[in-house]
């Protein structure tokens, strides 16, 4: 009898531990199909046209892709000039776009452009 009970709490923990992994899997696939969506591009010079703000979209200046808040740009400062010229940062890029040699290879004419 005490083998029997054994045997079926084996099997219940068993049970419980695969149906939590089925549902650890089903968010894992959202978190991915999420990433996999292409940001919409943006034409540059509309958005520095707009007026400096919150309202105004951040973008990439490389590619225009429109970045999030938790987005970011890779960049560089110049170390301190001997001069009195100012520090100069070189943009490389966001990610979308330095995964491809700073080229959007997405970016086509049938995306949706803002207007200032």
């Amino acid at each position: 009898m005490m083998a029997f009970l054994t045997v079926i709490g084996i099997g219940l923990a068993l049970l419980i531990f695969l149906n939590g992994l089925n549902a650890t899997d089903k968010t894992r696939t959202k978190k991915k199909a999420k990433s996999t969506e292409e940001p919409p591009i943006l034409d540059a010079k509309k958005v520095l046209k707009m007026p400096a703000g919150e309202t105004r979209p951040r973008i990439c200046p490389v590619c225009g892709t429109l970045l999030g808040p938790e987005d970011y740009l890779f960049a560089a400062l110049e170390p301190e000039p001997k001069t009195d010229r100012k520090r100069q940062a070189h943009i490389y890029g966001c990610p979308y776009c330095v995964e491809n040699g700073g080229v959007n290879l997405k970016r086509s004419r049938e995306l949706t452009q803002i207007e200032p």
